[in-house]
């Protein structure tokens, strides 16, 4: 009986090592990730979140957008756990976060200010900072922004010829 169980121990400590160990390829990835996901959570969950605009609030308050921050976030973490990033699908969960947060950003500000709400405006920044730390990522991430920095460089070269 002791066997066993020190067997399992043996087993779940190994598990939880490599768990620990994936989960320290990315960092930022998973901290956005949660984050998003938390969000995503919390907007399925309350269906009266938004009251503005008037005639946008069926929509903003549907479980799509919910869903659509909830996927992002597992998205992101999916993406961290790699070894090796890959950079479609990195570049794709990335635009998705970028999208969604910008739009949360502005519903919070325009909330904050139809309302007079402290608390929603410095929500609204402090989500604008997340965008910000969103944009650092995608810029700092992989060949997708040098490949294109380059096609753009040529580009005007060619236009400068002319």
């Amino acid at each position: 009986m002791k066997r066993l169980q020190v067997m399992i121990m043996k087993n779940l400590l190994n598990l939880l090592s490599k768990i620990a160990e994936r989960l320290s390829y990315h960092p930022i990835h998973i901290i956005l990730g949660l984050v998003t996901g938390a969000i995503g959570i919390c907007l399925i969950w309350d269906d009266n979140y938004y009251f503005w605009p008037p005639g946008m609030t069926s929509f903003f308050n549907s479980d799509c957008i919910g869903t659509w921050a909830l996927f992002t976030g597992l998205g992101l973490i999916y993406v961290a756990v790699q070894k090796v990033i890959p950079s479609n699908a990195n570049i794709i969960w990335l635009l998705s976060q970028c999208g969604f947060v910008g739009g949360e950003t502005f519903l919070e500000f325009a909330h904050g200010i139809i309302t007079h709400n402290d608390h929603m405006i410095t929500f609204a920044f402090a989500m604008f900072g997340y965008l910000l730390l969103t944009f650092w990522v995608i810029r700092t991430n992989g060949k997708f922004d040098h490949k294109i920095a380059k096609r753009i460089e040529e580009r005007d070269r060619k236009l400068e010829r002319r």
